[in-house]
């Protein structure tokens, strides 16, 4: 605990036009923190029944090994005895924008796609160059 987190709320919020911050200090904080607000956003804003969310994950993420994280991965060496997972995850492949737009319409429910613009735990792998800026249009 220190007396900081105060000014560099005001200063971060104002240097970026919002009007709250959330610090986070690790990564996979961040992608639980991520799916907690999506799932949120959905219950509060989009009407999605509670407990139906759903939250999509590229095959082959990593955003840590945290119960959330490995529920989402597609690696075998990480998920592998450590069930139950998480529920209302579902995986699609990177890259694919018809996978993303079949997946939003057959269900209603879902809050958020989790993606890494270039994924980097087993290599480089980048998308098409016109992948992000569909995946937004979606």
């Amino acid at each position: 605990h220190n007396d900081q987190l105060g000014p560099f709320a005001e200063y971060i919020t104002k240097l970026f036009g919002y009007d709250k911050v959330l610090p986070m200090n690790s990564g996979v904080e961040a992608g639980e923190t991520a799916v907690k607000l999506a799932r949120k956003w959905a219950y509060e804003v989009k009407g999605v029944p509670q407990n139906k969310a759903t939250v999509l994950f590229a095959n082959e993420n990593f955003w840590g090994r945290s119960l959330a994280a490995v529920s989402s991965s597609t690696d075998a060496t990480c998920y592998n005895n450590f069930g139950p997972y998480m529920p209302g995850f579902k995986l699609i492949p990177y890259n694919d924008l018809s996978a993303l737009e079949e997946a939003f319409k057959a269900d209603p429910n879902i809050a958020a796609f989790m993606v890494e613009p270039i994924q980097g735990e087993a290599g480089v792998v980048v998308p098409d160059a016109t992948y992000l800026k569909g995946v937004r249009a979606l």
